[in-house]
């Protein structure tokens, strides 16, 4: 029997849902406005203006903040996505305010305004992930994995996170046709991982054919295809691959920000790096620092510094390794530094002097980097532009996200680079920070596996 999709009132119930979200903080700014904020008022129609200009912005951060992804974020994740577009979009809001009434306003009330915001927020959020499952619910999802084994992962992360799919039948690959093709027709979307390319022709053609969603896991060549320009020679649409992405006007504009971001920051946190150098050295009396060669753009290496989070000597004995979620080489001023990623900061130095940049591919080690290349040749892509402080692979992935899949999302913003789109991920960075699960190490399976691939074994 073929599943269903969901019909339009669950579409509506939806398209509803993100109005509240966004109609409900604007109406509690609305209010505060006219009522306290009566110098910075305009006449008549102008504070409708007023009014518009606030949704654009919240709008644009919840956005950018993922404050939308009902289905797919926890409760605290959206919560915390929301005081962060709350806090940006009523602070640049307070200053313009403050500059039509010539004078820096009362804070309070506005401060005030926000923390009821919150809390109908969280209300709302709270609902919306009680209520949204009943009238939306889950699309049954078959999953066609490939032949590696890692890409039978890939659906146990459907049955980890919420999400509007649900795999409810997993097969392989080199099944024969007949049979896939007859779960394909039973489900209203599928999931594939990575086949061959024949197979993922065939599955493409029915699920086209017969309107049914396709899901499937990019290879480098999609990737690359997806940024690509398109063009039309004559009567034909060909696609152009650009191998050097990064137009030196863009290039010019990326480095001085990466000057003035890594000065400021030097100067403005000296005390918070001054006291947690301090705090690294009086635990055991060892180096504050620890310096590491990594590859940046070209293969070029340098000297990367971070506060060391390791006991001294720490691969003495073992040699290059990953470090684990339970690492006993990690101090616990170390453990408390890597959660929160304050060992990173020292690494404006690095962006000062040039080596690194504030978005880019995670810094790699020379070791990992070749065994990693032995394995995905596709991973020296990564060096087409210069290591980053930041970068999608880092904010959407995890420490233990495979380095192919890395690799592939790293590729995604090297096709895409622009200078807007690196301050989102700036921006973007404040709320991962107190995302733990971002820091986390390997775990003690992962460590081992990703070990025998570095050792060859």
């Amino acid at each position: 029997m073929r599943e269903k999709k969901t019909g339009g009132w669950g579409r509506a119930a939806s398209f509803v849902f993100r109005v509240l979200l966004t109609v409900a903080p604007v109406l509690i700014f609305y209010y505060t406005y006219q009522r306290y904020y009566e110098k910075a008022t305009y006449y008549d129609r102008g504070n409708y203006v007023f009014a518009l200009l606030y949704l654009f912005l919240l709008v644009l951060f919840l956005g950018m903040y993922g404050g939308y992804r009902v289905r797919s974020s926890r409760t605290r994740e959206l919560v915390f996505s929301f005081a962060i577009a709350s806090l940006l979009t009523n602070g640049i809001i307070y200053f313009v305010m403050s500059l039509i009434a010539r004078e820096l306003l009362n804070p309070l009330y506005e401060c005030g305004a926000m923390a009821v915001q919150w809390v109908v927020e969280t209300i709302l959020y709270i609902f919306i992930r009680i209520t949204d499952p009943k009238i939306n619910p889950d699309i049954p999802a078959l999953y066609i994995a490939g032949p590696e084994q890692g890409n039978r992962a890939l659906a146990g992360k459907f049955s980890s996170l919420r999400t509007r799919y649900t795999v409810r039948e997993t097969l392989d690959g080199d099944e024969p046709w007949p049979l896939l093709l007859a779960a394909v027709r039973r489900y209203e979307a599928v999931l594939l991982g990575g086949v061959p390319e024949d197979l993922r022709r065939r599955v493409a053609d029915v699920c086209f054919r017969e309107d049914k969603t396709l899901m499937l896991a990019p290879t480098m060549m999609d990737i690359m295809l997806a940024g690509a320009e398109r063009i039309v020679m004559g009567d034909t649409l060909l696609y152009v691959l650009n191998t050097d992405r990064v137009d030196p006007a863009y290039r010019a504009v990326k480095r001085g920000l990466d000057v003035l971001v890594s000065a400021l920051g030097l100067l403005i946190l000296s005390p918070l790096l001054g006291v947690l150098a301090l705090c690294v050295h009086l635990y055991d009396g060892g180096p504050v620092f620890y310096r590491q060669v990594r590859l940046t753009e070209g293969g070029r290496e340098f000297r990367l510094i971070k506060f060391r989070s390791m006991i001294v000597d720490a691969e003495s004995r073992t040699g290059a390794v990953l470090a684990g979620k339970t690492d006993g080489r990690i101090t616990p001023v170390g453990r408390f530094l890597r959660a929160a990623r304050l060992d990173e900061l020292p690494q404006l130095w690095n962006i000062l002097r040039g080596d690194m940049t504030l978005v880019g591919p995670r810094p790699e080690r020379p070791e990992f980097y070749e065994k990693y290349c032995a394995e995905y040749p596709e991973f020296s892509y990564r060096l087409k532009v210069k290591a980053g402080l930041t970068g999608y692979a880092q904010l959407y992935g995890k420490y233990n996200t495979t380095f192919a899949d890395k690799a592939r999302m790293d590729m995604y913003y090297i096709q895409r680079a622009s200078l807007l789109w690196d301050l989102q991920l700036i921006l973007y960075t404040l709320k991962i920070l107190f995302i733990r699960e971002s820091t986390e190490g390997v775990s003690a399976g992962e460590d081992e596996e990703k070990q025998e691939a570095l050792s060859g074994k």
